[in-house]
């Protein structure tokens, strides 16, 4: 999914005053700490580095069946913390880290993680 046809439905579905260019930006982060968190800590990872969102035709990080979500959730939660709507904003994220811990368990049992540091040995 490209960066840019999460965000149309995303202004479709919870109208915002809030610029692509932001949005672009809460994408980035968010799949700034997917690559960290989740793609260089396994030996496979796909990249060696975090691609940038500059226009929006970028493909983003996740895929179906996590992606849409994702993103999604994170996006609105992004948009009522920006608005100060507490109570939404918790609701969102609440949604997020139910998708995002699917994600991450997913990740691990599917990808190998890489080996730590040398081991001591006796």
């Amino acid at each position: 999914m490209k960066a840019i046809d999460m965000i149309e439905r995303v202004d479709l579905l919870e109208p915002n005053d809030y610029s692509p260019e932001q949005k672009l930006h809460w994408l980035s982060s968010l799949d700034g700490k997917v690559f960290r968190e989740l793609i260089e800590t396994h030996e496979d990872a796909r990249t060696d580095t975090m691609p940038a969102y500059v226009n929006g035709d970028e493909e983003l990080l996740v895929g179906a069946p996590y992606g849409e979500d994702l993103y999604y959730y994170y996006l609105q939660a992004m948009i009522a913390a920006e608005n100060s709507e507490t109570q939404r904003y918790n609701k969102r994220m609440t949604l997020f880290n139910s998708v995002w811990t699917a994600l991450a368990a997913w990740y691990s049992r599917t990808h190998r993680p890489k080996r730590g540091g040398d081991a001591f040995r006796f």
